[in-house]
């Protein structure tokens, strides 16, 4: 995939690769998304760029590994939350 940096959804991809706060990287992957899904609707009434729909399908599956990593560490966190609320009762 050639990245062009003018192209939004594309920007908005690389930026939610490299985000390293999980505190913004939810709200990166959503722009992410949405920016995709905007530039498919266009991409279906005016054009057939076979190269961007081929990156755009490899970004979608990107953004879909991210996700399952935001789940799971919000999953892992959980637990740990719970064992933190349990120490507390007992030391109280």
């Amino acid at each position: 995939m050639i990245l062009e940096w003018n192209i939004e959804w594309q920007r908005l991809y690389v930026e939610a690769l490299l985000e390293t706060n999980p505190l913004n990287l939810v709200g990166r992957v959503k722009a992410a998304e949405v920016a995709i899904l905007s530039r498919i609707e266009e991409l279906c009434t005016s054009s057939d760029e076979q190269e961007e729909w081929q990156a755009m399908e490899d970004a979608i599956t990107g953004l879909a590994a991210l996700k399952r990593e935001i789940s799971r560490s919000q999953l892992s966190t959980v637990p740990e939350r719970a064992e933190l609320r349990r120490a507390r009762l007992l030391a109280g």
